[in-house]
């Protein structure tokens, strides 16, 4: 996060609002462990306070912390905007087309879709839920189909963003919110996710076909009482939902390292990719290094594992 600035600054493209965060979770004290660790400034709050300065409504029982900025949302198209920029003033040459396989050659690999090929001595994948079937051996990959609500709401400052375990409606055991901001479409709306209970992985035939649908109903129905319990006095003009998937690993870790000669991936974000694909690149371009891994994370924490 304390790289956020100078991206943005040298890109010249804005992505992070540093709107603050409300958290409603049993693991308080955790959580304000790792805010101290990581230079934030997580603290205990009362369900009145919370209640009086965001207008969020808190039931659950579980302790209540807010954390002021630099805590709050990305928006990650913009991030990733940002990224590109960057990458191209180093020289790098991108293909915003699709890739649809690779092969070996005998100076490296090439990477193959409609709109042609290029080559390399050596590449990484970093291709999030449908990455795996381009190795020769898939990795464990947990891919859990997740829907997402957008709700048209007034445009408010005071609102923090939020994440809470155990909401209103029981069919789900967590949610996030990102507060309103303005779409492509023109609307202004919150983005609302979380996850149903008992949700289990599918395989890449059924991701895809998740994608051609329109989410879960029983997912939006619950995220949408969720929403309206948590923000009782907001007035809610329309509802929008998209599937969406989180890309989980057997370690709830990202595998980050070689997974066959020549082809290292960065794949697995745990629901937590957007936000640290900064340093998560980072972290895998050190294997591209004449020293190899160089960081004082440990290898170990994100060992690829194979299905």
């Amino acid at each position: 996060m304390e790289r956020y600035p100078d991206i943005a600054a040298r890109s010249g493209i804005s992505f992070h609002n540093p709107c603050g965060l409300v958290t409603s979770s049993p693991k308080a004290t955790e959580w304000i462990k790792n805010s101290e660790i990581a230079g934030g400034n997580a603290r205990a709050s009362e369900v009145q306070w919370v209640l009086e300065k965001t207008g969020i409504s808190l039931d659950n029982g579980h302790p209540v912390l807010y954390e002021g900025e630099p805590a709050g949302y990305i928006n990650p198209r913009r991030l990733v905007e940002a990224q590109t920029a960057l990458a191209k003033t180093a020289g790098a040459t991108i293909v915003n087309h699709p890739a649809s396989s690779r092969k070996k050659t005998r100076s490296g690999y090439e990477v193959i879709g409609k709109w042609g090929s290029c080559g390399a001595r050596r590449m990484l994948l970093t291709t999030g839920a449908f990455g795996s079937e381009l190795l020769t051996h898939a990795l464990d990959l947990r891919r859990m189909q997740r829907t997402t609500v957008t709700a048209e709401i007034p445009f408010d400052p005071a609102l923090p963003s939020l994440i809470c375990v155990d909401p209103p409606d029981e069919r789900l055991d967590e949610i996030y919110w990102v507060p309103p901001l303005q779409y492509r479409d023109g609307r202004v709306a919150l983005k609302i996710g979380g996850s149903l209970r008992n949700s289990v992985p599918v395989s890449q035939k059924e991701l895809t076909k998740w994608f051609q649908g329109d989410g879960d109903p029983t997912e939006v129905d619950a995220l949408k009482n969720s929403l309206m319990s948590l923000l009782p006095n907001v007035q809610i003009e329309s509802w929008a939902q998209k599937p969406c998937v989180v890309t989980n690993t057997a370690s709830d870790h990202p595998y980050i390292g070689w997974v066959e000669e020549g082809v290292a991936a960065a794949i697995g974000g745990c629901g937590s990719a957007a936000k640290s694909s900064d340093e998560i690149g980072r972290l895998a371009s050190t294997l591209f290094r004449s020293e190899g891994w160089s960081d004082a994370l440990s290898t170990s924490h994100f060992e690829p594992v194979f299905a």
